[in-house]
Formats: C-alpha cells, sequence, structure tokens
C-alpha cells in the first residue's frame, strides 16, 4: 500500500511540474545519452590530420557544436556522416557500430564521383592534365590550377605511367582542404602520350587520384592496383568499355578484395 503511494505521489509531483521545466529535463537526460567526441577523437576515427578536422569545422563542413569553448562532435551524426563521405572508420564503440556495419571507402563510388570520360584531347602530359583537370566537376574552377601543379610536380618527380597503357596521376598531397569525398575520375585519350611510363609504352588511360586524406588514398590505390592485375579488367580497359562494363567489373573485384 506504502509502495502504490509513493508511486502516486511520484507521479502527482511530475504532473504538478511546470511544462517546460519538464521538456528541460528530458532535454538533459538526452544530453547524458549523446556521446560526444573531441576534435582529437574525430582525427583517430576518420584517420586524418587534427589540422583536417579543424579545417572542416572553420568551413563548415563537418557536424559539431561549440561547447565550453570547444568544439564536440556528436558521435552518432559523425558515424552518419562518414557513411555519406565513404570514409572508413578506424576506432568505435562495437555497442555503437559492428563490424560489418562499418562503411568501407568503395572504389566504384569513388569513379563515379570522378566520372567516366571518353576521347581526351591532348598532345603530351602537360595538355592531357590540364583538359582532364578542367573536366573535373569535384574540383572547383578556382582551385584547378592549383591541383594542375601538383599534378605536374608529381610527374616532374616519377612518372605515373605504370605500364600496359596507364597512368596514375595524383597529387603528391591529399585535398583534404578541397574535397570530402574522394573522386577517381578515369579518362580513355582521344591520343596515345607518351607519359615516361615504366615500360616506356605510351599512355592511352589516366585513373586519377583525387583524395581528402592519406589514409583513404592507400586504401583506393591497393583496390585499383588489385583490379589492373585482373586480366579481364584490363582487356576491358584497353577496349574502352562503357562505364556500365567498368563500373560492374571494378564492383566484382572490389568485392573479391574485400572478402579477402
Amino acid at each position: 500500500m506504502r509502495s502504490f503511494y509513493n508511486l502516486f505521489l511520484g507521479r502527482s509531483q511530475i504532473f504538478s511540474l511546470n511544462p517546460t521545466r519538464i521538456f528541460d529535463k528530458l532535454n538533459r537526460i538526452n544530453m547524458k545519452r549523446t556521446k560526444y567526441l573531441s576534435s582529437q577523437e574525430v582525427s583517430r576515427l576518420l584517420g586524418v590530420p587534427l589540422v583536417t578536422v579543424s579545417r572542416w569545422v572553420h568551413q563548415g563542413k563537418i557536424p559539431c557544436k561549440l561547447k565550453n569553448n570547444a568544439y564536440v562532435f556528436n558521435q552518432a551524426k559523425i558515424i552518419s556522416w562518414a557513411r555519406a563521405h565513404h570514409f572508413y572508420i578506424n576506432e568505435v564503440s562495437h555497442t555503437d557500430l559492428s563490424e560489418n556495419e562499418k562503411p568501407r571507402i568503395s572504389l566504384v563510388t569513388a569513379i563515379e564521383n570522378g566520372g567516366v570520360f571518353y576521347n581526351l584531347d591532348g598532345n603530351d602530359i602537360y595538355s592531357v592534365l590540364k583538359n582532364a583537370v578542367e573536366n573535373t566537376s569535384v574540383i572547383r574552377p578556382e582551385d584547378r590550377e592549383r591541383v594542375l601543379n601538383e599534378l605536374i610536380h608529381r610527374e616532374e618527380i616519377a612518372s605515373t605511367g605504370i605500364g600496359n597503357g596507364i597512368a596514375i596521376p595524383h597529387p603528391r598531397r591529399p585535398l583534404d582542404c578541397l574535397l570530402i569525398s574522394p573522386a577517381i575520375p578515369v579518362f580513355f585519350l582521344k591520343n596515345k602520350i607518351e607519359f615516361n611510363a615504366v615500360d616506356q609504352q605510351p599512355v592511352l588511360v589516366l585513373i586519377m587520384l583525387f583524395n581528402p586524406s592519406t589514409q583513404i588514398h592507400l586504401k583506393l590505390l591497393a583496390t585499383l592496383s588489385f583490379c589492373l592485375r585482373d586480366k579481364q579488367f584490363l582487356t576491358l580497359i584497353r577496349n574502352r568499355g562503357s562505364r556500365e562494363l567498368l563500373l560492374r567489373e571494378i564492383a566484382r573485384i572490389e568485392t573479391d578484395f574485400n572478402r579477402d
């Protein structure tokens, strides 16, 4: 009887509260349940430098809030944001995200972001790279000269012509201040270009890598290298296969790569 009375009394006290106070109390409870991450934790979670996280915050590219003069990040929102931008999550509690749910960086998605192009004009390394950059929509017009210079400097260090008529141009540094999602545009050239390739053969195809972090670059490069060891895929590349066939073959090979 006493317990029933206490329960009734407790409910009476709740109903006697001002509705505004009730909502405030519920919000405080929800705030306690919400897990927030620091900038350092987000840096480790996404595998990007801390300065990159700070730059994204100031550019408004990543969800966050200011609390006690420091930026904090709702873990659930960051995980959702990471999925949307194809980041692989390095550290996360098993209660937050199971192994099968972790977003993986997809080569297919990166190529869809970059696009597949045919008959790209150009008679030398500089002109094909310049035309390729101008046709890459994920790079803003005001950033294209900078990206082109990065690509040229990379070629001056060592050719990205890997043989079999293929080159993989990419900047020496990740484009963390220009991109969030990875982009890999594929260009079939109109003319064969001398590219100082390792096998001394002219290049017919450019597969360009533009990534927001070194970690993403390495993961996608590893997947792409695996694809380029597949004879069926190489034949498709040499025959200038359609975009649909190209993506289908990459999806097939990528599945095998992730399974291993």
